[in-house]
């Protein structure tokens, strides 16, 4: 059985490879394009863009791998459908059930080696792109050490980017008195983020240096830091830079705060959702390659792939997006897709055996 393990892996993973190459390509080119009205900015270029958009190919092969390994499925087992290799192992004596069990184990491999990446490479080149990006566009920003240094009017911005996500440093905050060499007021936020209303300032609190003494202010000119949200936003925790151990911590860290952990959560089981998916989409293959469509070609393997693809992301984001507005629970709008995939997935590989 090994031999027959190793011979489904090859036609599956090789066909998934070449699926994700060009999924990853397309994607890269858009997110390429979506650079060009930003190239110029400070010391961003065509290099820099380019750079960019390298260092978020791993986050965006994490999250097309689930459709690329249905679609490599179909086309891989399609493949061998048509040339009647599958058939020719039935007959040897391969049940049904052993040519599902192997593929399932090819989707474990490819389930493991995708979230490695999405644990371990993904979030840090993500992270890094941004730092990257965010620095290039603010060309007169001076970089020493772990911080950013920017003036902006009176205030000059020493902004410490987010080591692995969910460092707190944030944004320290020097207002200038009209008097030369004198400060009219030190003030720090935990991060500069955006938000419905848009950019602005977390927990933002400032020491007011008044000829009355110390008082405390909590404003701040949002008009005069709007040009500064692509430096500020460094310090700002987005889930795609944190691995899934950081996600549970920094949940945890809302949750003991009392503060709103709902995005975080369902980005926590998406993680999970994305690996078992995998598994999934990698299943579902079987029973359309050894059912109705068996005697068809690749295009129509590729259509159905690609239907139940855009099925399965449009589900997902409508829960997810239905999950802020009516309060629901963030693992059943991340897992329930998965859920849903799963149980098609059991009942039309039981119809068949």
């Amino acid at each position: 059985m090994r031999i027959i393990n190793s011979y489904l892996f090859k036609a599956v993973a090789g066909s998934t490879g070449i699926v994700l190459l060009v999924l990853v390509s397309l994607g890269g080119f858009m997110q390429f394009v979506s650079q060009l009205d930003d190239l110029g900015q400070g010391s961003y270029d065509m290099l820099s863009a380019v750079q960019y958009v390298l260092l978020k190919l791993p986050r965006l092969a994490h999250g097309m791998l689930p459709v690329s390994v249905l679609l490599g499925a179909l086309l891989g087992l399609g493949a061998l459908a048509s040339g009647s290799e599958l058939i020719s192992l039935q007959a040897a004596g391969v049940s049904f059930r052993r040519l599902a069990a192997s593929v399932a184990l090819t989707g474990t491999a490819i389930a493991i080696v995708g979230g490695a990446i999405g644990e371990f490479v993904a979030p840090a080149l993500d992270l890094y792109a941004r730092q990257m990006r965010a620095v290039a566009k603010s060309g007169d920003a001076d970089i020493t050490g772990s911080s950013a240094w920017l003036r902006e009017g009176d205030k000059i911005f020493n902004v410490r980017p987010a080591t692995g996500g969910i460092d707190y440093a944030g944004v320290y905050v020097f207002r200038l008195a009209p008097q030369p060499g004198e400060l009219a007021g030190i003030g720090r936020a935990d991060s500069f983020e955006s938000d419905d209303d848009g950019w602005a300032f977390r927990n933002y609190q400032e020491s007011v240096l008044g000829t009355q003494g110390i008082s405390v202010s909590e404003s701040i000119d949002a008009a005069q830091v709007d040009k500064l949200s692509d430096l500020l936003s460094i310090t700002a925790v987005k889930e795609s830079s944190l691995t899934i151990d950081e996600l549970y911590a920094y949940i945890q860290y809302l949750r003991a705060n009392e503060l709103d952990s709902s995005r975080y959560e369902i980005a926590f089981w998406s993680r999970v959702a994305t690996v078992a998916g995998i598994v999934v989409m990698c299943m579902l293959a079987v029973p359309f390659v050894f059912g109705p469509l068996r005697a068809t070609g690749a295009g129509a393997r590729m259509i159905t792939g690609v239907l139940i693809g855009v099925g399965y992301f449009l589900l997902s984001r409508t829960l997810a997006d239905s999950g802020a507005v009516f309060d629901l629970s963030p693992v059943l709008v991340a897992l329930l897709p998965t859920l849903l995939l799963l149980a098609a997935t059991m009942l039309a590989l039981r119809r068949m055996s």
